[in-house]
């Protein structure tokens, strides 16, 4: 996917931030490389251009929001505690949509209600539900505080639905 300088876009480990510049950079010896400038509040990344497994991707819109209610009530994936399920749980989220995102959401805060969550599959979620909340706040227009809650509602009406 290209981005044009001023993109609103999420980045699956940082969040929402606008591409502010390409710059051409050298950080291996002899290989020069065209990057994305990504300004996230207190951060700056370098995403390779050419890079289609970074996960970046374009904002989604307000029209989407309404399917991912629905995957956030739906229900979830089991997941199997196993030494791929991070890594598989970060390729769902790279394939560059908000709906993948909801669903990792999903299936991982399901999981934690089984099975308390720590270590680096704690870190993830927590990571994967700040961005969501980011992005959710940045299409809607509210405070960060309020996408939360509202995910977070509507992560509880699935389980709800779940358990009758």
């Amino acid at each position: 996917m290209k981005f044009d300088i001023g993109d609103k876009v999420v980045h699956p480990q940082h969040g929402v931030g606008y591409v502010a510049d390409l710059e051409e950079k050298r950080f291996e010896p002899n290989a020069s490389r065209t990057y994305y400038v990504i300004v996230i509040p207190d951060t700056t990344l370098w995403v390779p251009v050419d890079l289609s497994t970074s996960g970046l991707r374009k904002l989604s819109v307000k029209s989407e929001l309404d399917q991912c209610r629905q995957v956030l009530q739906s229900a979830p994936l089991t997941l199997k505690p196993d030494r791929g399920l991070l890594s598989s749980l970060a390729g769902h989220i790279k394939q560059g949509t908000i709906i993948a995102h909801c669903e990792v959401v999903r299936d991982l805060t399901a999981y934690g209600w089984r099975k308390s969550l720590y270590g680096p599959i704690a870190d993830f979620q927590r990571t994967t539900l700040n961005v969501l909340c980011q992005e959710w706040a940045a299409v809607e227009g509210l405070s960060l505080a309020e996408a939360s809650h509202e995910i977070g509602v509507l992560l509880k009406k699935g389980r709800a639905a779940q358990e009758h």
